[in-house]
């Protein structure tokens, strides 16, 4: 077999076998996941977990990598739009605000998507006992994310201290996660078959100008 094709190969099995362990660590966890397990269900060669990654904590480690990368292929255009923004000397409130929709618009219409379901369900996992896996995730998304919304909230909200700005970017985005975390109890309760994509965005979008624009409660 040609090299290039022997290489493409690999590529395809290393994809398979992350995209597998994916969903099997998702369901099992990582202890209860062995690495036999992944193999059967990618229909590969167990040795072959071993020789693209090393072992079970590796391949868990690449997982995380994975998501991380397709976290950031999704959302970085909008990152970079915010940052582009807080680069004037002194963007217009209005701006901010629409751009902050934007980004979380982005941000709802991810976290709907069928196949960010395993993602979840391993950074909740990794939330509640962080190690390594955390760490990338943190590093490579979910701080930029923090750190760029938590300077545009700063600027819409000037009045405030820095934890409390802190707070309330967490107020932000918190409500855009809770309908995928909370996504089967919020569709019951709503009576909803699916997630209504566009009600969703306008409540973001109507509580971020009450929080952002409004003057807090004495």
């Amino acid at each position: 077999m040609p090299q290039d094709s022997r290489k493409q190969q690999g590529d395809t099995t290393r994809d398979t076998l992350i995209k597998t362990a994916t969903r099997v660590f998702a369901e099992l966890g990582y202890h209860g996941a062995s690495t036999r397990a992944i193999a059967k269900a990618a229909d590969v060669n167990q040795a072959l977990i071993g020789y693209h990654f090393g072992g079970k904590e590796d391949l868990y480690q690449a997982v995380f990598v994975a998501i991380a990368e397709a976290l950031e292929q999704r959302m970085t255009t909008r990152l970079e739009q915010l940052k582009v923004l807080l680069a004037e000397p002194d963007p217009a409130p209005e701006e901010c605000l629409v751009a902050l929709e934007t980004f979380c618009g982005g941000l709802v219409e991810l976290m709907l998507q069928p196949e960010t379901e395993y993602w979840s369900q391993l950074i909740l996992r990794e939330q509640q006992h962080p190690g390594p896996a955390f760490d990338v995730l943190y590093e490579r998304f979910m701080g930029r994310v923090l750190g760029i919304t938590t300077r545009l909230v700063g600027h819409l909200r000037p009045d405030l201290q820095s934890d409390e700005v802190k707070t309330l970017v967490i107020t932000v985005l918190g409500q855009i996660l809770v309908w995928r975390f909370a996504r089967t109890g919020i569709q019951r309760h709503m009576g909803w078959s699916s997630p209504d994509i566009e009600a969703i965005k306008h409540r973001v979008f109507t509580n971020i100008r009450l929080l952002l624009t409004k003057e807090p409660l004495e």
